[in-house]
């Protein structure tokens, strides 16, 4: 009897440091692993022909199962296009996402996408005398690949294509997630082909 007792001491303690490590790994992984269920937060600059844009982003994605996402964004950017007037442009993308790769630190995506414009015209350095508005909706398509190099730093990169009645837009874009937190992330990308810019902002991931 004296000496089972150290031994079932010692396997609880065993027991009891294996969950806890478990406990600290799980407290960790979603900062470890590229995330696609967040909410996201961003400021807006976009270069289209000679006019500068700039204005907000939200996005809202999440992830359904193991190999599947969804997500929308809503964005409001204006610009001066010439020296009497400026547009407003709201923006609206719904997305299906499908994942691949085994790596729990790489993870490739590819899906369609729609997308709905709208464009308001005005008179004024802001505006402020609507003139006229048109509106369009269209579909397209996505792919990219997210990467966590760091445990608390992701790198990404996405092409989208979207096929408009007047034009169709190919961008490409490349950005970063550093995580402050193990849900809180500092976000950048930049954007490169038919609309150049940036954005700047905070993700929630959870």
């Amino acid at each position: 009897m004296m000496k089972t007792k150290p031994m079932v001491l010692s396997t609880l303690a065993a027991l009891t440091l294996g969950l806890g490590s478990q406990a600290a790994l799980a407290q960790v992984s979603p900062s470890e692993t590229p995330s696609f269920s967040y909410v996201e937060a961003k400021y807006v600059e976009r270069d289209e022909a000679d006019t500068t844009f700039d204005g907000f982003e939200a996005e809202l994605s999440a992830r359904l199962g193991q190999y599947m996402f969804v997500s929308g964004s809503y964005s409001e950017v204006s610009g001066s296009v010439t020296g009497l007037g400026s547009t407003d442009l709201d923006i609206a993308t719904g997305r299906v996402g499908f994942i691949f790769g085994q790596d729990q630190r790489v993870s490739a995506y590819v899906g369609p996408q729609v997308a709905y414009i709208k464009t308001n015209y005005g008179l004024g350095s802001d505006g402020e005398w609507q003139i006229g508005d048109e509106s369009t909706t269209d579909w397209g398509a996505f792919a990219g690949v997210r990467a966590m190099v760091l445990p608390r730093m992701e790198l990404n990169g996405e092409v989208s294509y979207i096929d408009f009645d007047r034009e169709s837009l190919t961008s490409y874009s490349a950005g970063t997630r550093i995580y402050l937190t193990r849900n809180l992330a500092a976000t950048g990308q930049l954007r490169m082909g038919d609309l150049d810019g940036f954005t700047v902002g905070v993700t929630y991931a959870f």
